[in-house]
Order: structure tokens, then sequence, then C-alpha cells
């Protein structure tokens, strides 16, 4: 990441693109139901984070990053959705609540999320 991007940037996403294949979507082979309770566990096992909202049939649970030092926070949008054939995409947005730049923020916190996700239910 630039400099230019950590003093500006304050969301990150999994994309498919993602030049670092560790930041693209996952995939299973579970349904929604079962990814979205390894995705509640983790993130109740994760410090700092804290579950706002869990929309099971929009696929979405929505969480809350506190920083470590300031009284800032992020929100995390976390998105299950299981397609027609079977297999169950995750997609993970972060973004900071204020702010123009993260300092690379929301790239941390995917990786703690989806480390932790990986080391419970690992991808297709």
């Amino acid at each position: 990441m630039s400099l230019k991007e950590w003093l500006t940037k304050n969301l990150y996403v999994t994309t498919p693109n993602d030049p670092d294949p560790f930041f693209r979507p996952r995939k299973y082979a579970k349904t929604k139901e079962e990814v979205t309770r390894v995705v509640l566990d983790v993130i109740g096992g994760l410090k700092r984070w804290k579950i706002l909202e869990h929309r099971e049939n929009q696929g979405r649970v929505r969480a809350s990053v506190a920083a470590k030092f300031l009284p800032f926070a992020d929100d995390v949008d976390i998105y299950v959705v299981q397609g027609l054939d079977g297999v169950t995409k995750l997609e993970v947005l972060s973004r900071a609540q204020g702010g123009k730049g993260d300092f690379g923020r929301n790239k941390r916190n995917l990786k703690e999320f989806l480390s932790g996700l990986d080391a419970k239910l690992p991808p297709m």
C-alpha cells in the first residue's frame, strides 16, 4: 500500500482481483447458515470486535472494531450468500467511521477476521 493510500483510503473490501489472493472473497462448500455460525463465532472471539447486527435473511453481519488507542471505531460488513450451485460466498468490507485515512487499519481488520475464519473454516 502506497503512502498516499495509507493516508487517504478509509475502507478495504475483499475483491476477486485483489493483488494479494488472501484478500479475495471466500467460497465454501457449506450452507449459508453453517458459514454464518462460524462467522459469528469468530467475531465473538476477537478482541475489540462487537456484533452490531445480524440479518439472517440478507446474509449480512455488521460488526464494530474499536481502535486500540483512539476513541474511533471501524464498521465491518460481512455478506454471506449461497448460490444456486450450493457454493456459499463470503465478502467483507471494513471502513473507518470518520476521517480521510485509516493508516491501513481496515486492511488489518480484514486480515484479523479472515485469518480467524480460515483457521476455523478453510475455504474451497
